[in-house]
């Protein structure tokens, strides 16, 4: 893994995100870049560590010179407050907005993996557009990971991801993106399927999802089938059963949107449970 992007806010919320990427960054050797979208006339991008070609006494642009300096100052002191870690920084504020702005590092940029702290919850406007983590996870051609609760760095070397059968070898795909997690902390992954019908045969599905763990290349796996009217609560507990240290959901939508808050089975994971989530959307990669 080469660059965790971590978008921010620079709230509390936001930091948990930080924390997490830190956290993996000292054990994979990436790079932690920490991106703060503002709109402002000053350019695409504003580095943490530039200059500002602006006079202070541009009435016009004062404030927003003053904005500016005060996110450059916050980004500044997230990197001193990490820098002892051992990881290396990037920080910028961007003129972009969120989704946009996500679209064009994900274009442009190397990077391997999303982190973002969350709260879970949802603005009036955020029910028709998505909040920052939808519209990431929307747009990104890489895994998003989400943590809203806190985390346990030490459980990372069990990692349940919920998976369903996909057509071709989406499955394996995703495991394959899942690796940035889990060549890093040698984790053994748990495939959990959650049976819709009681009829489908547990053999043919234990096949499958073994057959997409070995193309992708896991070396520690064990599959598991459930049963139940409840897969988010299934799921959660066999997380805690096993202590994952987070939950993986690959998820495959046509159009690119899934709400992972409105969706009823990943909300319930985050709200409930807490656990970080890594989420990909198969479309986008």
């Amino acid at each position: 893994m080469k660059k965790i992007l971590v978008p921010t806010d620079l709230s509390p919320t936001a930091e948990l995100g930080v924390q997490l990427a830190v956290e993996i960054a000292k054990r994979c050797g990436a790079t932690v870049s920490l991106v703060n979208f503002t709109r402002h006339p000053l350019g695409s991008t504003f580095s943490a560590t530039g200059e500002v070609n602006l006079h202070e006494d541009d009435e016009e642009n004062a404030f927003t010179l003053q904005l500016l300096q005060s996110k450059k100052e916050q980004l500044d002191l997230l990197v001193q407050k990490y820098m002892d870690h051992g990881v290396r920084f990037e920080a910028a504020v961007v003129d972009s907005k969120f989704k946009s702005g996500i679209d064009a590092i994900m274009s442009q940029d190397d990077v391997d993996l999303i982190v973002m702290g969350t709260s879970g919850e949802e603005n009036a406007k955020e029910v028709f557009l998505g909040n920052h983590t939808e519209q990431a996870i929307k747009v990104a051609s890489v895994p998003v990971l989400s943590v809203r609760d806190g985390f346990s760095i030490n459980e990372f070397d069990n990692i349940v991801v919920a998976v369903s059968v996909i057509t071709d070898n989406q499955v394996a795909d995703g495991l394959e993106h899942l690796k940035k997690i889990w060549s890093c902390f040698n984790s053994h992954v748990h495939l959990v399927h959650v049976r819709n019908r009681k009829d489908d045969s547990n053999i043919i599905l234990d096949e499958y999802f073994t057959r997409m763990a070995t193309i992708a290349g896991v070396p520690k796996f064990s599959v598991t089938i459930l049963d139940g009217d409840d897969p988010a609560q299934l799921v959660s507990d066999y997380a805690e059963k096993v202590n994952a240290g987070l939950i993986a959901v690959l998820k495959n939508s046509k159009d690119g949107i899934f709400r992972i808050f409105g969706n009823r089975f990943t909300n319930r994971i985050i709200k409930e449970e807490g656990r970080p989530v890594f989420t990909l959307n198969l479309q986008n990669t």
